[in-house]
């Protein structure tokens, strides 16, 4: 797709990752433009969903750094060295970042439309009656309008997976990170949550996407970037990545993935 795109929203920088003994990500760097719909593809293991969970700061780095418009997630500088930040700091520096994973999550004791209000409300004390009708207006963006007062274990994985884009969604993020969001799902209801992640990136939302669905990685995506042993091995527009990769991993992947 092409868009214009604005400056840079998230930026990894020489970022590693240890779990143990073994190295899960070795000296990422990675830059997120405003409005850009990036897309992580790459055998298992390859350090796609840890990347993805070091941005949100739901696991710790043990080298380089990672902002969000600017702002250093999960640590501060401390004598000329990282240290992890306060909480308090963490959750609000986390505001700004969107994440739906593989499961949905949802509040099981709670209806579609209070699932997505609870945190503006909780987390940024936004008033309820605003809350509500912007709850209200997002559960209309992704083909939910009919649903508010449904309860999760009424509605579909589909379904509940976009409850999640919504509530997500709510926060106004700066980035909205998905982790395989179709991956639990069955194959007939890939599609409505893909077209809601489509419709986002029309949209002009900022969006790094890890996913196995590779017909929405060439149509969708501004920049497909290839992962392997921890390292990005490839990166460029769907066309080139797709069409003729560079890269003897990459090639491996999309034979085994395409064929």
């Amino acid at each position: 797709m092409s868009r214009r795109l604005g400056g840079p929203v998230v930026e990894a920088e020489r970022v590693e990752k240890w779990f143990g003994p073994r190295k899960i990500l070795d000296g990422v760097d990675l830059t997120v433009r405003g409005g850009e719909t990036v897309v992580l593809i790459g055998s298992s293991g390859s350090g796609k969903t840890t990347l993805l969970r070091c941005i949100d700061h739901l696991e710790t780095i043990q080298g380089g750094r990672i902002t969000v418009n600017g702002q250093m997630i999960g640590y501060r500088e401390r004598d000329g060295k990282l240290v992890e930040d306060r909480p308090v700091n963490i959750a609000r520096q986390r505001r700004e970042i969107g994440m739906v994973f593989q499961r949905f999550n949802l509040f099981a004791h709670m209806n579609a439309l209070e699932n997505v209000v609870l945190a503006p409300i909780r987390v940024r004390r936004e008033p309820r009656e605003a809350t509500v009708r912007r709850a209200r207006a997002l559960l209309a963006r992704v083909g939910l309008a009919d649903k508010e007062t449904a309860m999760p274990a009424t509605l579909s994985g589909g379904q509940q997976q976009r409850v999640a884009i919504a509530r997500a969604l709510a926060m106004q993020p700066a980035v909205m990170l998905f982790d395989e969001p179709t991956s639990a799902l069955d194959p007939e209801m890939v599609g409505e949550v893909l077209a809601v992640m489509r419709d986002l990136a029309e949209d002009g939302m900022t969006m790094i996407v890890v996913t196995h669905e590779m017909g929405f990685a060439r149509q969708v995506a501004d920049r497909v970037v290839v992962m392997d042993g921890g390292r990005i091995v490839e990166s460029g527009p769907p066309d080139q990545v797709f069409g003729a990769p560079q890269h003897a991993k990459t090639q491996a992947l999309l034979r085994a993935v395409l064929h």
